[in-house]
């Protein structure tokens, strides 16, 4: 009888055991799970999703589509977006926004494409980031701009914001923009940065960009500074043509080598359509350095190797 009582204890206590063992484990592996599950990175938002948890909107209409029209009735902007939300205090938003501009005879004169843009009460469109813009003429502008506002009541292309636009083998920084869109031309506004991608860089003031007729003009009658690698040049202004590739610095130009000569001339060419870079110049030469006092009439300049062929009535004093 004691024994039969001893193994039924036996049973009791090894079951109690079992069972507190299983719940350990389960607890341990929905621990486990629970932890497992925080540490997985959520999928990415879509920008609708972004855009829901910025704000509440008041409308969202897909595949949005607005045309407008002239005082003739004719269309003259077809605006068109992925999305389009309606907020109570904010300007209408737009994703992936497409607009249009037409002529008088209705056909397509440029389009305007970003990622967003907002929609104001004035009916203008500011788009925001990057901006392409596609010319009747196959000439596309593109640029990263805090704002551009483009008036359906005009052709102008406006932004009094930060600029930065890819030029022909060069990024170019603005504080503003003034453009008209039809002609292909714009006129860069403040302190302009010319950084070209062949290492050069080049400062000015109020840049204007013709690229009608198939030309890529850049030009600025403002001071200007070239940083080259081995020299600094000063000049009165500046006319650039990029297809030839060619930079003319205009007025009084003042070259410093970074030997510490000098050379004092006027309107210098750059040709940097070669492999090396050339100055030169059929104006009077005044070059200085520590041994050297020379004055010519002419200049051939290999900025890469070092090499100055002074021409022309070359007279010098030397130390």
């Amino acid at each position: 009888m004691v024994s039969f009582q001893l193994r039924h204890n036996l049973l009791i206590t090894v079951f109690i055991i079992v069972v507190i063992g299983t719940m350990w484990l389960l607890m341990q592996g929905l621990s486990y799970s629970f932890s497992a599950l925080q540490s997985k990175a959520p999928p990415p938002l879509t920008e609708n999703e972004i855009v829901s948890q910025e704000v509440s909107y008041i409308e969202k209409i897909d595949n949005f589509a607005l045309q407008e029209f002239d005082k003739n009735q004719q269309l003259s902007h077809f605006v068109k977006a992925k999305s389009y939300f309606s907020f109570k205090d904010t300007p209408a938003l737009l994703l992936d926004p497409r607009v249009t501009t037409y002529n008088e005879k209705g056909e397509v004169d440029y389009v305007l494409t970003s990622d967003r843009a907002n929609y104001l009460d004035s009916g203008e469109i500011k788009f925001k980031g990057k901006v392409d813009i596609h010319s009747s003429t196959g000439v596309t502008h593109k640029m990263n701009t805090q704002e551009l506002l483009v008036s359906t009541k005009t052709d102008d292309l406006i932004s009094n914001k930060k600029v930065t636009y890819l030029g022909e083998r060069a990024k170019i920084i603005a504080q503003g923009l003034h453009m008209k869109a039809k002609e292909d031309k714009m006129k860069l506004i403040g302190e302009i940065s010319i950084n070209q991608d062949t290492g050069q860089k080049i400062l000015t003031k109020d840049l204007y960009i013709d690229q009608s007729n198939g030309q890529k003009h850049y030009y600025s009658k403002n001071d200007t500074t070239y940083l080259a690698t081995d020299n600094k040049i000063y000049a009165d202004g500046i006319d650039m043509d990029m297809r030839k590739e060619i930079v003319q610095l205009l007025g009084e130009v003042k070259i410093l080598q970074n030997s510490g000569s000098k050379i004092n001339t006027k309107d210098l060419i750059v040709d940097q359509s070669g492999e090396n870079e050339i100055y030169r110049t059929k104006e009077r030469i005044h070059y200085q350095s520590k041994v050297a006092n020379i004055h010519a009439t002419g200049m051939h300049y290999d900025a890469k190797n070092q090499k100055i062929k002074l021409t022309g009535g070359v007279v010098g004093r030397y130390e």
